[in-house]
């Protein structure tokens, strides 16, 4: 006698199948995770039948992944260039201090580029495709 998939006898998804989505999703950025589950909702929709994440993936990587890096290495640089300038006017007005561009950007590099990253991952703005960011 066959036993019901994993998925089927957990209505919410088994621990292993978890563990397995989560091993494919390695090394994306959160803005990529949820770009690549906001895919595959569009891509079942689409065919109306379930998706695989590895199939999702498949599709991301082929069709929608390129371009979506591309203009999210964009509106990142964008932003961090903002924060820098943000960065470089509160030291002079609090400090006093007159950095020239390049030292305000080290600084800010070393003082908040780390927490603003996992802030701005977290942020639906970091998406550059409101389609696939929910």
């Amino acid at each position: 006698m066959q036993s019901a998939p994993e998925t089927a006898r957990h209505p919410g998804g088994s621990e292993n199948t978890r563990t397995k989505i989560s091993k494919l999703l390695t090394g994306f950025w959160p803005s990529e995770v949820r770009a690549i589950h906001a895919c595959r909702v569009f891509l079942q929709r689409e065919s109306d039948c379930k998706i695989t994440i590895a199939e999702a993936l498949d599709a991301w990587e082929g069709r929608i992944g390129k371009k979506w890096r591309a203009e999210k290495m964009r509106l990142d640089g964008q932003m961090q260039l903002r924060e820098i300038e943000q960065h470089k006017s509160q030291i002079a007005e609090k400090e006093g201090k007159d950095l020239d561009w390049e030292e305000a950007a080290q600084d800010w590099i070393e003082r908040h580029s780390k927490a603003w990253r996992d802030w701005w991952e977290s942020q639906p703005a970091s998406c550059p495709d409101t389609a696939f960011c929910p």
